[in-house]
């Protein structure tokens, strides 16, 4: 069985997702964000679950939530950034043209979660077009923006005196 240290594993896929050379754009960096926040949920909540219910623990993590507020309450930016992604809807894009699969933020922690999955999982699976299509590529680099706010906050609190840096 090979044994994963998912905080290197974060840590080091978090350092990927802040490059800002050429040759990396800001869908390479949002990926390599997400699969630091996606190592970091398989080290929290375990291999065995889908990404789909490490989603659903992750909506009702109760220390993310709190930075959540702490960051909206606190951080204009960061609020400025949530009144710019709550403008657009995201379309699950596996079942493109159900209306009833349309996301759009609403203030909640829960409904952020659900509209940065669904960009990562377009984005992912080749449904956004980030070199062509203005829309997709303002949605990818808010949501870039939003999770590594979210995400560094989360663990510079929760492993502040931790060896490893992930601010």
């Amino acid at each position: 069985m090979v044994w994963i240290n998912w905080e290197i594993f974060a840590q080091e896929w978090l350092k990927r997702s802040r490059r800002k050379r050429k040759g990396y754009d800001e869908g390479d960096r949002f990926i390599s964000l997400w699969i630091a926040f996606n190592g970091w949920m398989r080290g929290k909540y375990g291999e065995s679950l889908t990404d789909a219910e490490q989603i659903q623990h992750v909506k009702g993590n109760q220390e993310l939530i709190r930075t959540y507020d702490y960051l909206k309450e606190t951080s204009p930016s960061f609020a400025d950034l949530l009144n710019h992604i709550g403008r657009y809807s995201v379309a699950n894009m596996r079942y493109p043209g159900d209306k009833n699969r349309i996301l759009r933020y609403d203030g909640s922690f829960a409904t952020l979660i659900d509209v940065l999955y669904s960009v990562r999982s377009n984005l992912f699976h080749g449904r956004k077009s980030i070199e062509e299509n203005k829309k997709d590529f303002k949605l990818v680099v808010l949501s870039y923006k939003i999770l590594r706010r979210l995400f560094s906050e989360y663990l510079k609190k929760k492993y502040a005196h931790h060896p490893f840096s992930f601010g």
